[in-house]
């Protein structure tokens, strides 16, 4: 596997370190369990010359002409008013035309996104940026379809992510896609005080859980409202009078899930927050999420996180403050 990571004129380093260190420590995970081919990562820049942003100084593995054939790029935000260097980046967006052309998957944050924009990938596309330009891109850029609601969007293998935080959601996601579920908990307990959430994707695509099916937004509406209780996927076919098979063909094909794992994904989620949030006890906190069985709640949330309630509640409560 091959990743590459733009530095340009104005790139917040911030973009470009996090998302490397973290497949990093991903790859390390595999290769000390022999489980993956060799992760190649290249920091790549128009020249091999030192670039200096945001206050630090940074020398490139590779110019554009000589960089591998990558299958993931990182485009990284800009500091200040990105206009004068996209419109003068012209090497670096061509570069990313033919890296994409040739099978790469792209992924840009922020006013990044504008490299992609000016290089003609994004039309017709979604796409998102941050939020305090997202207006003037739209303006600038209308064939685009500019996502407000969303911090990250992905289509055709191109994702955009609008914050930092939102392309640590996104990294996090593609590393446990790449590398599985026990590399991603590596890099979750060396990177992240919080814990991952549980998502089949961090980010709106077409087809993907945003829909227009207003019978099965009120079905979620209502298994928000009564997951401590007893839920089938009968009671929720008859909620919406419908067969269980014609429900949940409707229910999968609006969400991309099931309708039980939908459930249980709503259950586990609650299940952290209590956790979290109160002294309640692990069997108090399962019986409230809606497990009837401490021991198959136990079970069900290792599976999902690689830990028990117990270690998540410890690792979420590890960072405590006191005043002097």
């Amino acid at each position: 596997m091959k990743i590459a990571f733009v530095v340009c004129e104005q790139a917040l380093m911030t973009g470009l370190a996090l998302p490397l260190e973290m497949f990093y420590a991903a790859s390390r995970h595999r290769v000390r369990h022999r489980r993956q081919e060799k992760l190649t990562l290249q920091v790549v820049g128009e020249a091999t010359t030192t670039v200096l942003t945001g206050g630090l100084r940074i020398v490139p593995d590779t110019n554009f002409d000589q960089a591998d054939q990558a299958d993931l790029v990182f485009v990284p935000p800009l500091w200040g008013t990105p206009w004068p260097v996209l419109q003068g980046s012209q090497p670096l967006q061509r570069w990313l035309a033919r890296q994409y052309q040739a099978g790469a998957r792209l992924a840009a944050t922020g006013t990044g996104v504008g490299h992609l924009a000016e290089a003609g990938l994004l039309a017709g596309r979604v796409a998102t940026t941050h939020w305090y330009y997202l207006e003037r891109f739209a303006r600038r850029y209308p064939a685009i379809r500019f996502e407000g609601h969303h911090f990250v969007t992905h289509e055709d293998g191109i994702y955009c992510a609008g914050s930092i935080n939102a392309q640590t959601d996104l990294v996090l996601f593609l590393i446990e896609q790449s590398f599985g579920e026990e590399a991603l908990a590596l890099v979750e307990r060396q990177f992240m005080h919080e814990l991952k959430r549980t998502f089949s994707t961090p980010y709106f695509e077409p087809g993907g859980a945003i829909h227009h099916d207003e019978g099965v937004s009120l079905v979620q509406s209502w298994v928000r409202q009564h997951l401590a209780e007893e839920i089938t996927v009968d009671a929720l076919a008859g909620l919406l009078d419908q067969s269980v098979r014609n429900f949940s063909r409707r229910f999968t094909q609006a969400t991309g899930e099931s309708p039980m794992e939908y459930v249980q994904r709503l259950r586990l989620e609650h299940a952290r927050e209590l956790l979290r949030d109160s002294n309640l006890t692990v069997a108090e906190v399962a019986e409230l999420s809606g497990y009837r069985n401490p021991a198959y709640f136990g079970k069900i949330f290792r599976q999902k996180l690689s830990l028990t309630p117990g270690a998540y509640r410890k690792v979420v409560r590890s960072k405590v403050f006191a005043a002097g």
